[in-house]
Order: structure tokens, then C-alpha cells, then sequence
């Protein structure tokens, strides 16, 4: 495990937040609801990161990014039975 720098956990932060907006542009719908496959809540379908089979919320998608670059989690499948 490596501690993230301020730089790095920023540059993670705003790759993933970046998403969402994205999403929007491409006309994903944002009033569309999706259960996040690790936090369980309803979350808007634009805001929704895929990983293999698993959807999870752009929260979620932020923790997991963070987590595995630490190398806390090696898969999204790590990270969603750890929680």
C-alpha cells in the first residue's frame, strides 16, 4: 500500500467527478435512477460508472479509484465485498 499524494488524490478526484459531466454531454439520461452496486442507493443514471458487471455511483467510483491506487483493492470486485 502507497500513501496518494496531494497531487495524485486530486488528479483521481477530478478524472472521475469529470464522468458525470461527460455522461451529461452524451445525452445520458440524468433523471433515470440506478442502484449503485456497492452503496445500494438509488443514484442518477449519468452519475453511474461501469466496471465489468458491476454499476457503481460516482461516490463509489471515487472511493474505488482512490482505494486501488493505494493498492488497498486490486479488482472493483475487491472493493465491493470489502465494504
Amino acid at each position: 500500500m502507497s500513501k496518494l499524494t496531494d497531487s495524485e488524490r486530486k488528479a483521481i478526484v477530478e478524472e472521475i467527478r469529470s464522468l458525470a459531466i461527460k455522461h451529461l454531454q452524451a445525452g445520458v439520461s440524468d433523471s433515470t435512477m440506478v442502484i449503485c452496486h456497492n452503496c445500494g442507493r438509488a443514484k442518477p443514471l449519468a452519475g453511474v460508472v461501469h466496471y465489468d458487471r458491476y454499476r457503481v455511483c460516482n461516490d463509489c467510483a471515487l472511493n474505488y479509484a482512490l482505494a486501488k491506487a493505494e493498492g488497498t483493492v486490486q479488482t472493483i470486485e475487491d472493493f465491493i465485498l470489502s465494504e
